[in-house]
């Protein structure tokens, strides 16, 4: 898929905006956790593993690999020359990535051939401090990449005989376990291909207090674990719970704390001795995380954000250190003399263990599979609150690519750098264009809202799920086509789709596959489609797209704040009128209960809009403050159901005015249907 076009980006400062000013670090630490969390909902991803009889169209690894050609006519490592060639290139597109989106600093690193062909780092560590980015020293947070390391250290247990990936988990798990459901069990092959079929705990847990404190996975776990929704190894999933899952399997099997045991089996071994787990001590030449307010012009460094569960995140590594990694997974599982894995291992690692349709790319044993025309390669990206990170490898040419960020912006550009870069160093040709279908083909029924099927509808995350979550609009075209457009991160570029078979979709003057998923009835009920990761999404109804319930919540919004309002307000004009008699008891009970459940309502959104500003890590571990919070829709709740008793008095005895009694009315009534709706949000309750 051609993603975000950089070329025609000029290297050089962001540009700044007539009568704009800078946002310096003083004003903007509590203000850009909003536009880090978006980051944050970006993202910013078998040998043995068999199709369940009746699944949908799937696909297991020999069948995908075999159909997929050799890449180079010769065969080998792409030539030395090539990769200078395009790494000049490189450092123009990353100077242009950088001055678009404000990024401070970054790292780019190639490997081939069995070794580094480039490292270099670029920008600065912080903008404050202006240390300059050192491939070799300096360490970048790089999110969910750190989960190819997870994904390893579960595949070391299997070639040690201690785990069957085809086993219950069950059997490996002694403080807690995953509960039966649908007659199947959850192996580790489903965790390590996102197939177990847990629901969405969305990020609820994902925070550590600091650095080095993060919970013992096991409680983590049990604390924080999701219903099972699926049957397993039917559909994808993003499902970081079931990848933290998998990495204490590794705990429970070894005997070691996770981050203990991939010090010992992988990152030493490996000589990745700047390497570590959790925000490393403070060092000159880490990065800082900056992230930025929507439309501001300059970046800002932030408090860091500490991952809780390490398995699906949390590792600190350099550009050279990272490369270890890559040439051990391109070297069979082995690197400068020192084997971490068996080259049939490795093979199944990135073999294609499951995908959703015979023609989407789909995901091995940790890493998601990427193809474009006859080229395939297998990736993952990351990110964090500011951290981007994408990790590239193409075993056939013997190839791999990194980039990193110190900036949550950099989750749309990291993947783009390196597709452009492979498009120049082993090119192919585009998918013929198919022919448009005719006019008033019944491309109608794909158009419509879809959202990511990591989707939060079990906790008080769920409104966070809901407004944030990464969403594909699908439009169609009078000419059999389709457009498709990503929000509010844009990992897929704006693309024009044209039919290619039933439900099949193949994207304009480029490589990649839209697939659309049908239900029992022949509805439309979903899609597929692979860029810096495999993306299945749920189509949506229309009271379940983002516009509605935003415009909803507003309206909502709205009546409580008029609500809220109206208790001082008819309280000064309740005086007024004392010299003409004086109010009705049952007005004046009317205008206190409407006032504070209204007060309440507005009270709780702006405390949880402002909790997650202020203080997104304290949030997502469900401090005292966030339970505080959530007594106040229970509370307001109790004093409409009071409201409504008594306008149902003030008609029964036509006590003030018939002006009043409608407004009093309206409020209830608003006030009464604003509870089903929290519910609906999880946000009337305690769910957590």
């Amino acid at each position: 898929m051609r993603l975000r076009d950089l070329s025609d980006q000029v290297p050089g400062a962001a540009p700044q905006r007539p009568g704009s000013r800078p946002t310096t670090r003083q004003h903007a630490h509590r203000r850009v956790w909003a536009s880090a969390a978006v980051v944050l909902l970006a993202s910013s991803a078998v040998a043995g593993f068999t199709v369940p009889p009746g699944a949908p169209e799937q696909v297991a690894g020999a069948g995908r690999d075999a159909a997929i050609a050799p890449i180079l006519a010769a065969g080998g490592p792409v030539a030395s020359g090539d990769i200078e060639t395009v790494v000049a290139g490189m450092d123009a597109s990353v100077a242009a990535a950088m001055a678009q989106h404000g990024i401070p600093g970054g790292v780019v690193v190639v490997v081939a051939d069995g070794a580094i062909a480039h490292a270099q780092g670029y920008g600065h560590t912080d903008l404050d401090r202006e240390t300059p980015v050192d491939a070799r020293r300096t360490r970048f947070d790089i999110g969910s990449v750190s989960k190819l390391l997870t994904a390893t250290a579960v595949m070391q247990q299997v070639e040690q005989g201690a785990l069957d990936l085809q086993a219950d988990v069950n059997n490996h798990l002694t403080e807690f376990e995953v509960p039966d459901a649908f007659g199947e069990p959850v192996t580790a092959a489903h965790l390590l291909t996102h197939t177990a079929g847990f629901g969405e705990y969305y990020l609820l847990g994902s925070a550590a207090p600091g650095p080095g404190e993060a919970d013992p996975l096991a409680d983590s776990l049990s604390r924080f674990q999701p219903p099972r929704i699926r049957s397993p190894g039917i559909a994808h999933q993003y499902d970081n719970y079931g990848i933290a899952l998998a990495g204490h399997l590794v705990e429970n099997l070894s005997g070691e704390t996770f981050e203990d045991y991939v010090t010992a089996g992988i990152l030493e071994p490996l000589g990745m001795s700047r390497s570590t787990y959790g925000r490393p001590v403070p060092d000159a030449h880490d990065v800082v995380p900056h992230e930025a307010l929507p439309g501001a012009d300059t970046a800002s460094a932030v408090p860091p954000m500490h991952v809780n569960a390490l398995p699906t995140g949390g590792l600190w590594t350099t550009g050279e250190d990272i490369a270890s990694f890559m040439l051990a997974h391109l070297g069979g599982g082995e690197h400068d003399g020192t084997r971490i894995l068996e080259p049939d291992t490795v093979a199944a690692m990135h073999r294609t263990q499951f995908a959703p349709h015979p023609d989407i790319a789909g995901i091995g044993y940790g890493f998601f599979e990427h193809l474009a025309g006859e080229r395939r390669g297998v990736q993952h990206g990351g990110s964090w609150v500011g951290a981007s990170a994408h990790l590239y490898l193409l075993p056939e040419a013997d190839l791999g690519l990194f980039v990193a960020f110190n900036h949550g912006a950099g989750v749309e550009v990291t993947h783009t750098l390196i597709y452009d870069a492979l498009d120049e160093l082993v090119p192919v040709p585009a998918q013929p264009a198919a022919a448009p279908a005719a006019a008033g083909s019944d491309v109608d029924a794909f158009a419509g809202q879809y959202r990511w099927n990591r989707h939060d509808s079990f906790t008080f995350m769920r409104l966070v799920s809901t407004l944030m979550g990464i969403r594909l609009q699908v439009t169609a075209n009078d000419d059999g086509t389709l457009d498709t457009a990503m929000a509010p991160v844009g990992l897929l570029a704006d693309t024009r789709w044209t039919p290619s078979g039933s439900g099949v979709f193949i994207e304009e003057g480029g490589t990649s596959t839209l697939v659309f998923d049908t239900d029992d009835a022949g509805e439309v009920a979903g899609l597929h489609v692979a860029g810096p990761q495999l993306f299945s999404m749920d189509r949506l109804a229309w009271y379940e797209t983002t516009g509605f319930v935003l415009g909803l919540l507003l309206a909502f919004l709205a009546v409580a704040l008029v609500a809220a309002v109206g208790w001082p307000v008819g309280a000064i004009a309740g005086r007024l009128r004392r010299r003409h008699g004086g109010t009705p008891t049952d007005v004046r009970q009317a205008r206190r209960l409407g006032g504070l459940a209204g007060g309440l309502l507005v009270a709780f959104l702006i405390g949880f809009v402002g909790h997650f500003v202020i203080d997104m890590g304290g949030l997502l571990r469900v401090s005292p403050f966030t339970r505080a919070l959530l007594w106040l829709p229970l509370v307001s709740v109790v004093l409409t159901a009071g409201l409504a008793f008594v306008v149902i008095r003030l008609w029964r005895d036509g006590e003030g005015s018939t002006a009043g009694r409608v407004y009093y009315s309206g409020v209830a009534l608003g006030l009464l249907a604003f509870a089903p709706f929290l519910y609906h949000l999880r946000l009337l309750g305690f769910h957590y």
